[in-house]
């Protein structure tokens, strides 16, 4: 588990607004990745790990748990732990803290809702996805997690 407390605590020095989610799922030592719609306000067309918004109310912990599942309609089994979290600013949000997890899931397959294509890759495939330079770092932090 991790230690919310703290990490909102750190937040509010920080002037952080709101909080989403990164969530690496591995299989046979491959990384899921899915790729934003092309007519996405933000990011279009570009490749980034499930995840998504903290809602009102929930952890941070179960905010991953519910993205992943929306997204790619794989059930969260257990949280295995966290990796280097960064900050980012939308049109609409200020300042967004994005919370990593690397969980492992229950068997299942993947169904995407809101992003066009998903697919497995390996360290050395990251440099050819079309991505921006802090989801490069992002998914280069989640294999060396």
């Amino acid at each position: 588990m991790i230690d919310e407390d703290s990490i909102r605590q750190k937040a509010i020095e920080d002037g952080v607004t709101h909080f989403a989610t990164g969530i690496a799922v591995f299989k046979d030592g491959k990384l899921l990745v899915v790729r934003r719609v092309a007519h996405d306000d933000f990011l279009a067309g570009e490749w980034e790990l499930p995840g998504g918004g903290v809602d009102a109310g929930e952890t941070i912990e179960q905010g991953a748990v519910r993205e992943l599942k929306e997204e790619t309609n794989l059930v969260t089994e257990k949280i295995l732990g966290t990796f280097e979290s960064f900050d980012y600013s939308t049109p609409k949000k200020h300042k967004v803290r994005q919370i990593n997890f690397r969980v492992t899931t229950e068997p299942g397959e993947i169904a995407l809702t809101e992003h066009d294509a998903f697919k497995w890759i390996t360290a050395d495939e990251i440099s050819s996805l079309k991505t921006n330079p802090v989801m490069q770092n992002c998914l280069e932090n989640a294999f060396s997690s």
